[in-house]
């Protein structure tokens, strides 16, 4: 029947219960048999859930010129593609056998041949072992694009150490929740390429220096990859010259960077051996990333010495863009200056999940090194589950351009924080605001702080318990009023002791504004004290939906409506509980 699947281009085999091999040999014919071109044009093959799948084929040479997609998602017990064994009556189960490295169990071997496949995928593989064995037909896996491995808890490394030659095409690479992954690429075996160190007790091998080079990968996932402790075990560099974007999430045994390899500063093989085993997942210098835009580090223990300039400062990562930065250690308690200024092009900034007690460390910089800081691109600032976090730095560390492009302001669960900002920071440019369970904050800005608001669209202000006005003018006299030009939307929700806006006697100016939601803020006897001015604004929300509005010509009078309303409510309920 094969014979009539010649101008198949599109196979998926999903959720057959009891398959064992797609192709059965038995019926072919001779000439069926030895063809080595059973699909000619297939170009996408996908077999997903497929719980006794152990092979493609039995025996056979196979080659798929023109196929360009394979997907291989939920086939438990799938080792091989292609096999020269009988099929045995084993369990459903895999037997996970963690020294078996032998070529037979490679899901892809030397009789099955993938000239053009460009995206692979390999998901949910619980038996597989190695992807690739050591010995491939010449041209196969050759225009790979697309790499995502995720969920094969047997496989020990991604690659062997000659399919680099391979992967010149290779874009995006994605490893993912695969829990025995030690390495990416296994080591290769020793050769006689070798030099040697003589010492005066001892010689030591000296492994030749090997590349890895990825002349078109762009983006690179490592993922929940809980037993990684090296890309490649022994001595090696790598370089990514057109790398954009990185992931590196919680693999907690690898160190990420360094910027060199502690290799041979001891005589003893010993300390040798031992210091080879701490190799970091990336040794960095000014060529390693030079044009990476995006970085996100997750896990316990990302950058030994990191945050001290060893490694990030420099020209290291001069092109970097977004950082995000989640789940630091304990023991750091700030971001060192001199590693801001390193990211001079950075414009997106999140941290979530760490103990910083301070954003910005400025050690013992000058005023005119502070000022000549490289956050002046800073556009995007996100800060989520900061327990400890008190200020965004040191007081008297008051870095004033660094925040003159910031357009996004995110601040959420940073219990501690009670000043937003120092009075003198401009937040000329700033267009979304948003704080939310932050239980420090008793006001959030001042009123110099306010009036630089000039392109401010949204302000969000929600479930902050102590905060009893947004704006603090204190006993500042302030010239004119305050006029927010462009801010549309207003929420002020569940702040139990909120009193008003601004508790001062300054006028307001919304000229734009169409959207205020007022929920849950029992103690706003009144929106402002000065005077005030909405020309757009049509009605008050009650809550997010729409459901229930309120308005009473204008937004000032509304408020206090509200306030004395919810007063008579609860009186009402105190008598009818006496």
């Amino acid at each position: 029947m094969v014979k009539h699947f010649a101008q198949l281009h599109h196979l998926s085999i999903l959720d057959c219960k009891i398959m064992e091999e797609v192709i059965l040999m038995e019926g072919l014919t001779e000439e069926e048999r030895m063809s080595k071109m059973l699909f000619p044009t297939l170009d996408y093959l996908m077999l997903k859930d497929l719980p006794k799948l152990r092979r493609f084929c039995y025996e056979t040479d196979n080659e798929f010129p023109l196929l360009r997609t394979l997907n291989l998602i939920n086939c438990p017990i799938l080792k091989t593609f292609t096999s020269n064994s009988v099929i045995d009556e084993v369990g459903d189960e895999p037997q996970i056998d963690q020294n078996a490295q032998g070529n037979n169990s490679a899901l892809f071997n030397e009789k099955v041949v993938f000239p053009g496949l460009k995206t692979l995928t390999i998901k949910a593989m619980r038996s597989c072992r190695r992807i690739w064995q050591d010995q491939l037909t010449v041209n196969s896996f050759c225009k790979l694009n697309n790499i995502w491995v995720e969920g094969c808890g047997a496989l020990l490394n991604t690659f062997p150490f000659n399919m680099m030659e391979r992967l010149e095409e290779l874009n995006k690479l994605q490893i993912v929740n695969c829990d025995s992954l030690e390495e990416i690429f296994e080591p290769q075996a020793l050769i006689a390429n070798q030099s040697h160190a003589i010492t005066a007790t001892q010689s030591i091998v000296v492994e030749t220096e090997t590349k890895f080079v990825f002349p078109k990968m762009t983006y690179l996932r490592l993922d929940k990859l809980p037993k990684l402790k090296s890309f490649y075990s022994k001595t090696h560099v790598t370089e990514w010259p057109s790398l954009k974007k990185m992931e590196v999430i919680e693999c907690h045994k690898v160190e990420i960077f360094a910027s060199k390899y502690p290799y041979f500063e001891e005589t003893d093989a010993a300390s040798q051996v031992e210091i080879s085993n701490q190799q970091p997942l990336f040794q960095v210098n000014e060529i390693t990333f030079p044009i990476l835009e995006e970085l996100s580090l997750k896990q316990d223990d990302i950058v030994k010495g990191t945050w001290h300039g060893q490694v990030l400062s420099t020209k290291c990562f001069r092109k970097l863009k977004v950082l995000q930065l989640i789940s630091i250690p304990e023991k750091s308690t700030a971001l060192p200056y001199c590693f801001i200024q390193s990211l001079p092009n950075l414009e997106k900034l999140v941290l979530s999940d760490v103990s910083f007690c301070q954003i910005f460390w400025s050690e013992e910089l000058s005023d005119e090194e502070r000022h000549a800081s490289s956050l002046t691109r800073l556009s995007e600032l996100r800060l989520s589950k900061l327990p400890e976090l008190t200020n965004l730095w040191k007081e008297g560390f008051q870095p004033i351009p660094a925040f003159c492009n910031l357009r996004i302001l995110q601040v959420l669960e940073c219990d501690k924080l009670k000043t937003l900002v120092p009075s003198l920071v401009s937040f000329k440019n700033l267009k979304n605001l948003e704080v939310s369970r932050c239980y420090g904050f008793i006001n959030l800005i001042t009123c110099s702080t306010a009036k630089s608001l000039m392109v401010l669209e949204r302000m969000s202000i929600t479930d902050c318990e102590m905060i009893e006005e947004i704006i603090a003018c204190g006993g500042d006299e302030m010239q004119g009023g305050i006029v927010f030009t462009r801010l549309k939307y207003l929420q002020l929700s569940c702040l139990p002791s909120l009193a008003s806006f601004c508790l001062g006697d300054h006028n307001f100016e919304f000229p734009v504004l169409q959207k205020v939601i007022v929920r849950e803020c029992p103690k706003m006897k009144i929106f402002c004290q000065g005077d005030l001015s909405t020309p757009k604004l049509k009605q008050v929300q009650l809550t997010e939906d729409e459901e229930k509005v309120r308005w009473e010509n204008d937004l000032k009078t509304t408020v206090k409506q509200m306030f004395e309303e919810m007063n008579v409510q609860n009186s009402e309920v105190a008598e009818v509980i006496v």
